[in-house]
């Protein structure tokens, strides 16, 4: 399986046959588009929604193979790049139920003439399985192992149902988990003051399987910063890589962002209450969504970098906030601020399905419940057509 699919180049494709790359539980070669016929978008579809149902993977079209092993390349022609990157997405969408995400790349170059292309689709493991084929109203589901595609029984199809809910579990229980000892001040600094704003971020894959990153292929600094920072130290840690912005004399931690073995990302940020001429502790409803898009900007490159592809849990929390209001400014409004009603507000969840979307795009939903939490309908930030345009107070 490529490692990361934004940067293949075409000498990593011809690679593949100089090196007689074999066929593997996570990696298929396909010589040819799948037909237009209902018998070729039936047998894509089951390719396709198999690999989802398991360790996710790609299938690369335009490469031939023999006894399993690239052996030529055989580029795609007759259309455009982006014809069949739309053909295909139209497809998934329409014969996969629930929806899934897919990651199209073309490489260009290729044949006599330079026109020819080869597409490879990344398949991410999916956490919403099983995902079934309903084109034509078949309704199977498959799955994969190493000798490829087979359909699930009954018996199969019940404990996939079961496995997605003990891993959605498993997402709630850690987000809990953490919450809690940030609230006890079990961190993993001394933090300048009770008022915290929290996110995290999960990236499925490693956190549901297990898996123990190697954070030595990247500069974890520049990727993985403290909200808000203003400088900062380093060091790793028991639980990963750890940076944190911190006084010189006090030592006091205002914000740290605690980048965890398996990928998980959890990032606080103890400055998030001002006070006002007369005392009362507000939110700046400028200042905290441009600190997180920044952010969560900064962290998603660098799960490119470390090579971790979504799906993405993204969650943000406020704790012990109760009682403050949110800065919006006198242009905009003219009513009275409300407060904030408690303690813990625990925001609702995004998931990132690809590295395509913009960052504000992921956030409104929680952006809006933040300003829910205040009486307001949504985030004044947004335009009607939901493009993010903070205003000027």
């Amino acid at each position: 399986m490529i490692i990361n699919i934004d940067t293949v180049t075409k000498e990593q494709i011809e690679n593949l046959i100089t090196n007689s790359v074999g066929e593997s539980k996570t990696l298929e070669f396909k010589q040819e588009l799948p037909g237009n016929t209902d018998g070729g978008k039936k047998k894509f579809l089951a390719n396709v929604s198999s690999f989802a149902n398991a360790s996710g993977g790609d299938i690369i079209f335009g490469i031939k193979d023999v006894k399993g092993e690239a052996s030529e390349i055989v580029p795609l022609e007759g259309k455009t790049v982006d014809e069949a990157k739309l053909w295909v997405e139209d497809v998934v969408r329409a014969g996969i139920e629930p929806r899934m995400p897919i990651h199209i790349k073309g490489i260009t170059g290729f044949g006599s003439d330079g026109n020819g292309f080869i597409l490879i689709i990344r398949i991410p493991q999916s956490f919403a399985s099983p995902h079934m084929v309903i084109f034509k109203k078949s309704s199977r589901f498959y799955c994969r192992n190493s000798a490829g595609k087979y359909q699930l029984d009954v018996q199969e199809i019940r404990s996939a149902f079961l496995a997605t809910d003990s891993q959605a579990e498993r997402i709630r229980s850690f987000r809990q988990d953490r919450l809690a000892k940030i609230m006890a001040d079990e961190t993993p600094c001394n933090m300048a003051n009770p008022h915290k704003l929290v996110l995290h971020i999960i990236p499925l894959n490693p956190f549901l399987n297990h898996k123990r990153l190697d954070f030595s292929a990247v500069r974890k600094a520049d990727y993985f910063k403290p909200i808000g920072h203003g400088g900062w130290d380093e060091k790793y840690n028991l639980d990963g890589f750890l940076t944190h912005w911190s006084d010189v004399h006090s030592r006091a931690c205002h914000s740290y962002c605690q980048t965890f073995f398996n990928g998980t990302v959890e990032s606080v940020y103890a400055d998030i209450l001002v006070s006002s001429r007369d005392g009362a502790p507000y939110i700046g409803s400028l200042a905290y969504e441009q600190y997180l898009v920044a952010s969560i900007k900064n962290y998603l490159e660098g799960y490119k970098a470390l090579g971790i592809e979504p799906p993405f849990i993204i969650s943000v929390s406020l704790l012990n906030c109760k009682g403050a209001y949110l800065n919006v400014g006198d242009r905009c409004f003219s009513r009275d601020p409300e407060n904030i009603d408690r303690d813990v507000a625990v925001l609702p969840e995004v998931q990132v399905e690809s590295f395509d979307k913009e960052v504000p795009t992921i956030m409104q939903p929680i952006f809006d419940a933040v300003w829910n939490a205040f009486g307001y309908s949504h985030s004044y930030n947004y335009a009607e057509d939901g493009t993010w345009k903070v205003r000027e107070l």
